[in-house]
């Protein structure tokens, strides 16, 4: 979902008058289950990515097919504002590294999905329908190439009816995206083909709930995939700020879980995620939004249920339009939560990468 341009140019100039203490409207948030057992009437990764790769890649190509370098800038932030911000996180966690990315290529911005490719890169993808691969040094962003997603006929997406992407995840070289506008999630052998992989839909999805029409900018914000194969989708907003869930059947329907996400007050969803935790268990992850002139971009980020698996951003912490999300098992057991911003393409906004390593 975009944010008003004029509204983020009233909260730059009003920021000088919002309270510096941390949120206190953000409470504490555990978020109901996705609804979903593994079930061979569920859509499955495993069961579905040879078909995906050979679709999306009829004629082959290299990994790097269509990716180009992108010249990026990487800047740590500095020990006060690293301050700041780790003096927000609960017990058991901590900031492993934060970070403003920019380039003068105009096509770098918007990131509004993150996932880990592998330990060595992420895979962002931004509301226009481009694709940013960033690669890892000691987890740390060194360097970007960009490209361009590609419908089912192999041209380039566009338009925003198209392109809007706004959620994102990943298995096995396939990046699984859903779009705002025409509410749909589609996949990508990015890893099999690069950005010359053709889009291969997966489901199209409800835009309706509760019987009533979901706005074509609060659709489909956040995609998840469970550790077991699974595909949730959820929608930022729906009947008066409810966040639901929507899952995708063998069939290739999508339909309604039932559940909905535990939106702070006054927050929405814009990411989700799920890991596979050192006992086997599942755990899911969210990230929730809030925008006003005064206070400006707020997120809250939860990794289970209460305060102490909670982390509120706002100001004068440093922070911006977190959309994207993704979570890394670490060998220590411990979570790391990689979360990406959204800058709008606008001036006034940033491209913050944070990671944060949190205790289950």
């Amino acid at each position: 979902m975009k944010i008003s341009l004029h509204l983020l140019s009233a909260a730059v100039l009003l920021g000088f008058v919002s309270c510096a203490a941390p949120e206190t409207d953000a409470e504490p948030a555990a978020a109901r289950a996705t609804g979903a057992a593994p079930s061979a009437n569920l859509w499955n990764s495993a069961a579905a990515a040879e078909a995906i790769r050979a679709a999306s890649c009829p004629d082959g190509g290299a990994p790097i097919r269509g990716f180009l370098p992108l010249e990026m800038t990487v800047t740590a932030l500095n020990a006060k504002q690293a301050e700041v911000i780790a003096g927000r996180l609960p017990e058991g966690a901590k900031l492993a590294g934060g970070w403003e990315l920019g380039a003068d290529d105009p096509n770098f911005g918007g990131l509004s999905g993150l996932a880990l490719e592998d330990a060595t890169g992420l895979l962002a993808i931004t509301d226009a329908g481009g694709w940013v691969r960033i690669s890892l040094e000691n987890s740390a962003p060194v360097a970007a190439t960009i490209g361009y997603m590609r419908g089912a006929d192999g041209q380039f997406l566009s338009g925003k009816a198209e392109n809007d992407a706004e959620g994102l995840t990943a298995r096995d070289g396939i990046a699984y995206v859903s779009f705002e506008r025409d509410f749909r999630i589609e996949a990508f052998a990015v890893g099999a083909c690069g950005a010359g992989a053709k889009a291969v839909e997966i489901a199209r999805l409800p835009g309706t709930s509760n019987g009533q029409a979901i706005d074509a900018n609060e659709g489909p914000e956040a995609l998840m995939m469970t550790p077991d194969g699974g595909l949730f989708a959820g929608f930022e907003g729906a009947s008066g700020s409810l966040s639901p869930i929507s899952r995708v059947r063998a069939s290739g329907e999508a339909e309604w879980t039932g559940a909905g996400a535990a939106n702070p007050k006054g927050f929405a969803l814009v990411a989700m995620d799920a890991a596979a935790l050192a006992g086997g268990a599942a755990r899911e992850i969210y990230l929730y939004r809030a925008f006003d002139p005064i206070r400006g971009a707020r997120s809250v980020l939860t990794w289970g249920p209460g305060e102490a698996n909670q982390l509120t951003l706002s100001r004068p912490a440093l922070t911006d339009n977190f959309e994207g999300l993704a979570a890394e098992l670490l060998d220590s057991g411990k979570l790391r939560l990689w979360i990406v911003s959204d800058d709008n393409f606008a001036p006034v906004q940033r491209t913050l990468l944070y990671a944060f390593d949190v205790t289950p």
